[in-house]
């Protein structure tokens, strides 16, 4: 079974970053992963009241979390779907908008939010748990205690896509 049929979001969310600064930070450190998460950590670690070397693994989780987002490659380098994206950095909402497209179509996003409403509809109460399972019924695995789906709504959520019905 593989690890995870959603992306690994740790750390890649729009409570922490700020999108456009960090395609900003791929453009400008391609090929560099030190480089790279050094920017990183300063730029949205660097006041965590935790030691350097957690800052540090927290860009790491960021960076692998954009690998998994398909934005970057292994060598921080835009895929065809990040370039697109750093062109639209500037342009606002067409940004979010892209990027929730991405998740729908490309990340399992649209069973996701089916499967929220599914048991909202049902009276199931949504929780990561039964979640989990949920999706597991649908052929979509994500492992015990990871937060994927949580990442995921929240990239939706900024592009005003809803999983309550209605």
């Amino acid at each position: 079974m593989p690890k995870s049929d959603l992306p690994f979001g740790s750390e890649f969310s729009p409570n922490q970053i700020d999108l456009p600064t960090v395609l900003e930070s791929i453009a400008q450190h391609p090929g560099d992963k030190a480089g790279f998460e050094k920017v990183i950590k300063d730029a949205f670690f660097k006041d965590n009241q935790t030691s350097e070397r957690n800052k540090q693994k927290l860009a790491m989780n960021l960076r692998l979390s954009l690998k998994a987002y398909q934005i970057i490659d292994n060598d921080i380098r835009f895929t065809d779907f990040g370039g697109s994206l750093y062109q639209l950095r500037d342009a606002g909402e067409k940004l979010y908008t892209e990027l929730a497209r991405h998740i729908l179509l490309n990340l399992h996003g649209l069973t996701l939010v089916q499967c929220v409403q599914d048991m909202e509809a049902s009276g199931e109460k949504v929780d990561l748990v039964r979640l989990r399972e949920w999706l597991q019924e649908r052929g979509i695995h994500f492992p015990r205690g990871g937060k994927h789906p949580s990442m995921m709504r929240l990239w939706l959520e900024k592009d005003g896509v809803s999983m309550k019905q209605g």
